[in-house]
């Protein structure tokens, strides 16, 4: 049994600087091995930083290393397939950011691949590990909301600029629009939060703001699921705001629960009751990132069960997939 996990990150940007490399450094059982980015004068930096010894302009380069056991991909969406797919065709095992592909269809072939080569993957779902997140399923666990019937969540970014110049007014490296970007996210603690219910069809709509961009800039879906609940999302990075902010609303026949910050209400002996325990607001998703790693080299490591799957990740795709068809044909869609 192996001590520790030789990881090496490919893409340096800054989700991997301010989440991943920090989450990987904190673990005692990983040892960082490498980074690879095209940009060569940031990826020298980062190694010096973070004292680590090696590092790649070329991904051919890293992937073929045999001192190396795992990779974390966090590139542009239109690249973790691709990625993915070459990572464990050359024996190694993969946490790749979300989301996984750009369709269901890439991320059914990213699954089939690890199972034929013995290999894991695992997407970075770390929302659903936050302690916030974790403290709510509890109480969903525990029956103390009653049976639920409705949730909302939602991600409103205040608009940056009066133009969409960049990545993300671009289908092929944005890989999709806000409710890609922005949607896919949201949906890792909803789904997680609604496990005992079932996705069964997609209402979308979507805005583009600027008529140049290929991608929407605001989404909106209604999600139905199996036994009666309905889930509302809406998204954008345009919204004319001073403030970005997001939530996450759940209302059950006994009580409610919302994130952002967590607060938790039931009803008892006909009163409506503030239940909720004491949280610190601080380091919420630091600590959800350090999950998502310890969980990650844990099942690589001890052959644990991990409480993030691909299989996961395949549902948010296929639920992005019937938002995009519903959107096109402005009717109801099942995903899958």
């Amino acid at each position: 049994m192996r001590d520790k996990l030789r990881v090496g990150v490919v893409g340096c940007g800054a989700q991997a600087q301010l989440a991943y490399i920090p989450a990987l450094k904190a673990n005692p059982n990983v040892e960082l091995a490498a980074l690879c980015d095209s940009d060569v004068r940031k990826v020298n930096q980062l190694c010096q930083m973070h004292g680590v010894t090696r590092h790649f302009a070329d991904f051919d380069g890293l992937k073929e290393a045999d001192d190396i056991d795992a990779v974390l991909i966090t590139t542009p969406n239109h690249l973790h397939a691709p990625m993915t797919l070459a990572a464990l065709h050359t024996g190694k095992d993969v946490l790749c950011e979300m989301p996984l592909g750009l369709n269901a269809a890439e991320v059914e072939q990213m699954v089939e691949t690890a199972r034929r080569e013995g290999r894991s993957l695992m997407p970075c779902l770390a929302a659903r590990l936050r302690p916030d997140v974790q403290t709510i399923r509890r109480f969903i666990d525990g029956g103390e909301l009653g049976a639920l019937y409705y949730a909302k969540t939602g991600w409103l970014q205040g608009r940056e600029s009066w133009s969409l110049p960049g990545w993300r007014g671009q289908r092929l490296r944005a890989g999709g629009g806000a409710f890609m970007s922005l949607g896919t996210a949201l949906l890792d603690a909803a789904l997680y939060l609604l496990s005992g219910y079932r996705p069964v069809s997609v209402v979308a709509a979507a805005h583009h703001r600027d008529p140049r961009a290929e991608v929407e800039d605001t989404a909106f879906a209604m999600i139905r699921f199996e036994p009666e609940l309905f889930l509302t999302v809406e998204v954008g990075w345009s919204v004319l705001q001073e403030k970005d902010f997001t939530y996450l609303n759940l209302m059950g026949n006994g009580g409610a629960a919302l994130l952002n910050p967590v607060q938790i209400h039931k009803e008892m002996h006909g009163h409506l009751v503030n239940v909720t325990p004491q949280i610190s607001a601080k380091g919420i998703q630091r600590a959800a990132n350090q999950a998502l790693v310890k969980v990650w080299v844990e099942s690589l490591l001890h052959g644990s069960t991990p409480i993030v799957t691909a299989e996961d990740g395949l549902v948010i795709s296929k639920l992005a997939d019937a938002f995009y068809q519903s959107q096109k044909t402005r009717c109801e869609v099942r995903p899958g």
